[in-house]
Parts: structure tokens; sequence; C-alpha cells
């Protein structure tokens, strides 16, 4: 079956007048996930921002809160966007241009495609990045920087042409493409034109170890800071995910973009946000919760993850940051803090005695469609699964139910039979029986 394999994959990618509170009702929500994030050695921070007020929580390990650097990810995409409009703003490409007309012939990629093609994900580009992320990042091998990676881009799949298909190569060619025209480094027009601009005095074009207040990142529970290499963002993930930024700049950001129109022009604004059947504009997404539409553009790198939310309505702002590259209990953290962002109050209650709970269901099972053993342990008060050597940490929210979110797994009990379990994961199941 498709998911289990995938699983076995995965487990081996100042706005002025704000008034700040640190105690506050967002606490509440936030601080029963404390005791979890502490014992997977993580750390998370999040951030509503209403009105003129902000509120900010700081749960799990490494104190991460609204001052705090880390690695925005694929959120730098649509700051590429930007700039790439303000070209066009002051006459020196249209969107409907031609990459070959700017970059010299590259290897696999067909000149023709037009920027905004790249832009909007629909080039058929084969990935350059992707699935090598984490073994580039912890590579020891200084030649791996020299290499010319443009050179090492896949070739082009046709039947993903002219549809949306999400590839950072088309972003890092865009990033190349900018320095052509400019004659200068990308991240030379990061800081002049958008992190000068929006008074962003946290924000780096790339992260280095040596960025004052950078959160240390995480890998499977530990520490990896003293991994990271900038040459793996300055040459690497490049002008797709290189930026590092703070949850209190990219506020900043926000307001200048949507509000100040200190960025680009209003028309140049509703192009950035001229979204399409994917709802995806230019480096920008779009997304419905609880009948509200947002935009935005979140990421997830080694050692990071980030999301953001903007009401373009009540330009309102609703921000998560982890220092690991999957956003821990993502989904229960974000139904929570989304509902109390506009004034709803269902609080999920997790079960504080789940090791009591699930007492008569631990022990090893048979998982057949795999052709191995699970296990349902105790260790230091909490629950785990664990599978094919890979540790993970239960909770449980809904009765009967115990859910690794960080791996979209579930464990389902059956009250007629102890001895067996139905294990879920992206939608699909099967039954594990004790042996």
């Amino acid at each position: 079956m498709k998911f289990f394999k995938q699983f076995l994959v995965v487990s081996f990618l100042c706005v002025q007048c704000i008034g700040y509170t640190q105690s506050n009702k967002l606490d509440d929500i936030t601080q029963k996930y404390d005791t979890y994030l502490n014992e997977l050695n993580i750390g998370m921070a999040v951030l509503i921002k209403k009105g003129n007020k902000t509120e900010v929580s700081s749960i799990g390990k490494f104190n991460i809160d609204e001052n705090s650097v880390f690695n925005i990810g694929s959120a730098t995409k649509k700051m590429t966007a930007i700039l790439l409009l303000q070209e066009e703003e002051k006459g020196n490409l249209k969107l409907s241009d031609s990459i070959g007309k700017y970059l010299s012939p590259i290897k696999n990629i067909d000149g023709s495609l037009t920027i905004e093609t790249l832009l909007r994900h629909r080039s058929g580009l084969g990935e350059l990045v992707g699935g090598q992320l984490k073994p580039t990042f912890f590579s020891k091998h200084d030649s791996i920087y020299a290499t010319n990676f443009l050179d090492k881009i896949p070739p082009e799949n046709p039947d993903k042409k002219g549809k949306y298909n999400y590839c950072n190569t088309n972003y890092i060619l865009l990033g190349h493409l900018l320095e052509k025209i400019n004659d200068k480094s990308y991240f030379d027009l990061l800081n002049e034109r958008i992190f000068k601009t929006c008074n962003m005095e946290n924000s780096y074009p790339y992260v280095t170890k040596q960025i004052p207040n950078l959160v240390h990142p995480t890998q499977h529970a530990k520490d990896v800071f003293d991994d990271l290499d900038y040459r793996f963002f300055t040459r690497y993930v490049y002008a797709a995910g290189s930026i590092a930024s703070t949850l209190n700049d990219m506020m900043l950001f926000y307001d200048h973009l949507f509000t100040k129109n200190t960025l680009i022009s209003k028309a140049s604004l509703n192009k950035l946000i001229k979204f399409d059947d994917a709802d995806y504009g230019l480096g920008m997404m779009k997304s419905t919760i609880n009948d509200v539409t947002y935009y935005g553009h979140g990421g997830n790198n080694v050692g990071y993850a980030y999301r953001e939310y903007f009401n373009p309505k009540t330009n309102d702002i609703v921000m998560f940051v982890s220092n690991t590259m999957q956003m821990p209990f993502h989904q229960i953290v974000k139904d929570e803090v989304m509902n109390y962002s506009i004034g709803k109050t269902i609080p999920i209650r997790i079960d504080k005695k789940v090791t009591k709970t699930f007492e008569a269901y631990k022990g090893t099972y048979f998982f057949k469609e795999m052709n191995t053993n699970v296990q349902l342990v105790e260790d230091n008060k909490q629950l785990y699964m664990v599978l094919n050597g890979t540790k993970l940490l239960m909770i449980s929210y809904e009765k009967g139910i115990l859910n690794a979110d960080k791996y979209g797994i579930s464990l389902k009990t059956n009250p007629k039979n102890e001895n067996e379990l139905i294990f879920r994961q992206q939608g699909m199941e099967a039954t594990i029986k004790r042996i």
C-alpha cells in the first residue's frame, strides 16, 4: 500500500501601536501542548495580530518567541515574486517574457517558458531540490556546493506542463534571472528592496550560524545547529527558501505589502494575489478556514516549519513557527488557534491520563501489510508507537483514538476486541493484530 511506503520514507524535508500580551487567553489554548513538545525536544510559537493587539504564546523548548530568528523556507517565494513585480514596474521586464530572453540556455530548460509560468508553478520543470533537502543539508562534502546545480536540473515532465505542479526549480531560476537583470546578488536585492523598506531589522537573506537569536533547528529531536551551513541556503535552496526572519518582521512585511503599499503598486499587488484554479497566485497561496479567506505562503525546511494566514479584509494575521521540519500537532493546534482568532471557542481536550486510558492496548502487534511489528509502549509516563525503529509520541483528543499528528497517523481501538487496532494514515486503513 502506497501510504505505508510513504511513512517508511518520511521516517528516515513593528507595526506601530501594537500592544503585546505575553500572558493571555492564547496561552490557555496552547499550553496544553507544552509537555508534549518538551518530550519531543522541540519548540513552537504562535502569534495572533488582531487590530492593534498582538498575542504571542511560546511552548516547548528553545524559548521561541516573536523575536526569534528562523528560516521561513518557501515563504521566501513571495518575496522573489515581489522583486520581479518591482522589475516589471521599472520597465525592465514583463511577466509574459520568456526566460530565455534573459538566461542563456540551460540543460533541460525550455527557454520559451514565461516568467509568469514559473511564478505559478506551471512549467513542468524537474525538481532540483525537493527530496534531496535532508541529504544535502547533512552532507559533509564541500564539493557539493562547488557543483553547477543548474546543470543538474532533471528533465521536464511534459504531462505537467501548463498544470499546477509545485516545484522549487521555478523560483531558483527566477532568482538567477533577477541577478542577471540587475548585475547584483539576489541577496542584496532582498536587503535593499524588502528588508530595509519594511524596517525588517532582524531579517536576513539567508541562514548562517552568525545570526543573533537564531533558533536552533532540530531533526528527530536532535539539535542540528552545528550542521548549519550558509552554503545550503545561498547555493542550494536559494531564491526558493533561503530567508531568515522573525514573526515580528513578517508582520511588518504584511503591513507594508497590503496596508502601506510601499513594496509594489496596487496594480502589481492585484497580480500577486490573482489566484488560479489551484488557489496559487505569484508566490502566494489562498486558503479558506471557517469561511474566512486567508493569503500566505508557509515553508518547510530542515529544522524549521512556518505557517502564516493573513486576512485581507481585516489585515489580521495568524502565524506559527516551530524548529522542526514538520509542524508538530499542526492540525489540532491550527484548528484551535484559527477558531480563537475569530472569536470561536471550541477547545480540544488532550487526555492527560493516556497511558491509563489505553493500558489494555499496550503490547506488540503484527502489521500484515507492511510485514512488520508495531509496538505500543509506555515511557516516562507517555505513550509511544514504535514502528520500524521510529518512536512516535501518541496523544489522544478523541475517544478511543491515538494520534501521531506529525505523520498523519492514528490508531483506533476496537472496544469489542482489545487484541487489535486500526492503523490509519492519509485516508487509508489496516487492522493490526496483537501477537
